[in-house]
């Protein structure tokens, strides 16, 4: 098993523009993805099109929202080789193609949880990235969670 890292996401304000959720590019050997969980401090329903996405070549990492370090589980673990974005209005760009892996319908008012069993857990290598975005702008939300990750050598 590989070591364990979460891309934390605290009151972040989305959906008045396209963008990027969580992005994630592969620094060394490969990536897996383990759980993504949102939340929001909306009451009424606000629904929310998000879409996983693989960039099949090298991704850069877009820009508008923050660089985020990703956190250790363990405390003796050493930093993770990727790097991570939140909120990214500008979003990712690839050398290559996107491919959408899953596409989803959040209403913001329930969290939203992807937990897939391992035998089907999504991975990278070695400068591909892992894209949650927004796809269409929604009536704003104050939006929190995490983005869980492997790496692997």
């Amino acid at each position: 098993m590989g070591r364990i890292y979460k891309i934390p996401m605290d009151a972040a304000s989305v959906g008045t523009a396209v963008q990027d959720l969580f992005a994630i590019k592969c620094g060394a050997g490969g990536l897996i993805l383990h759980h993504i969980h949102l939340d929001s401090s909306n009451t009424a329903a606000a629904p929310m099109r998000l879409r996983l996405k693989r960039a099949t070549a090298t991704i850069t990492l877009g820009s508008g929202g923050s660089s985020v370090t990703p956190v250790t589980a363990n405390f003796n673990d050493s930093a993770a080789a990727g790097t991570a974005h939140i909120n990214d209005t500008t979003q990712a760009t690839t050398s290559g193609a996107f491919t959408t892996l899953l596409g989803f319908n959040w209403d913001t008012v329930l969290p939203f949880d992807y937990l897939p069993p391992p035998e089907n857990r999504d991975s990278i290598i070695l400068n591909q990235g892992l894209v949650l975005d927004l796809p269409a702008t929604i009536t704003a939300a104050t939006v929190s969670g995490y983005l869980v990750f492997e790496e692997v050598p």
